[in-house]
């Protein structure tokens, strides 16, 4: 049995049918209600570590999506304290229980969204796994956290973690918005928001990465492959970093700023979708 935390919201609305498609055996949980899942749906508070416990205790799996989803959704504090709790939870009964692998949603805000859109230069272009988690704020600092949980229990136990970075999703309106006007130093847009997700690519993400052939702990950037402007990306670049940015291969022409070779390599994920 696979469990699904975070069921009722978007996401894992469509991670839950994608394994239903796949005649898996699924109980769907969140805390809030939901009648409309094609799973058996559990009601459950994720701070509640006795809950969690029991949650888990038939899985094979776990998917974790279970989150306050972004940094502005709540107060800076609620947001942390309900991400780290909730995901240490799972994290720890999933070891505790013995459940094969845990799939985390964590985000790529965590390499560095910030509100001010100059804040965060990376050390090279495009991201990668190797380019360290550097959080401006509590959302970020939540999943790099949830991250850390995770390859603790992968050390200390037989549970694998993946942990998988996506962007900023898009649904299809914001797509029908773009192309954006391109970043300036006048006028930024924080780098991971030069990228976008889209939502069947990552839900498929997830269900991919419950299989892969993964040793102990890995993490995967997840990424459609071009950005979300019409000008080539490193021309955006070097107009907004100048030469502050290492410039690696991999931007050509409208080419997103986040890597996923790693996970079309390992977890034979292949972005399908485009707002081109």
């Amino acid at each position: 049995m696979i469990v699904v935390t975070g069921a009722a919201g978007r996401l894992g609305r469509m991670v839950v049918q994608l394994l239903v498609d796949q005649d898996r055996k699924v109980l769907a949980t969140d805390r809030l209600d939901t009648d409309d899942l094609p799973a058996e749906f559990v009601r459950c508070d994720l701070a509640d570590a006795d809950a969690v416990e029991s949650l888990l205790k038939e899985a094979e799996s776990v998917i974790h999506m279970g989150a306050i989803p972004g940094p502005l959704r709540e107060d800076p504090k609620i947001i942390f304290d309900n991400n780290v709790d909730s995901t240490y939870n799972v994290m720890m009964s999933a070891a505790e229980l013995g459940l094969r692998r845990v799939v985390f949603s964590s985000s790529a805000f965590g390499m560095g969204w910030a509100h001010d859109g100059n804040a965060f230069a990376p050390l090279y272009l495009p991201l990668d796994e190797e380019h360290p988690m550097m959080p401006f704020e509590p959302y970020g600092l939540s999943k790099q956290v949830g991250e850390d949980i995770g390859r603790m229990i992968a050390r200390n136990s037989d549970t694998t973690v993946v942990s998988l970075r996506f962007t900023n999703v898009a649904p299809p309106e914001i797509q029908a918005e773009f192309p954006w006007p391109a970043p300036t130093p006048e006028n930024p847009l924080t780098l991971v928001m030069w990228a976008y997700a889209d939502a069947r690519d990552v839900a498929e993400a997830h269900v991919l990465a419950l299989d892969a052939s993964i040793e102990e702990y890995e993490a995967f950037m997840i990424a459609q492959p071009s950005s979300r402007f019409v000008e080539p990306t490193i021309d955006l670049v070097r107009n907004n970093f100048g030469d502050r940015v290492e410039i690696r291969e991999g931007l050509g022409g409208t080419a997103s700023v986040i890597s996923t070779e790693k996970a079309q390599r390992l977890l034979g994920w292949r972005p399908r979708y485009d707002w081109r």
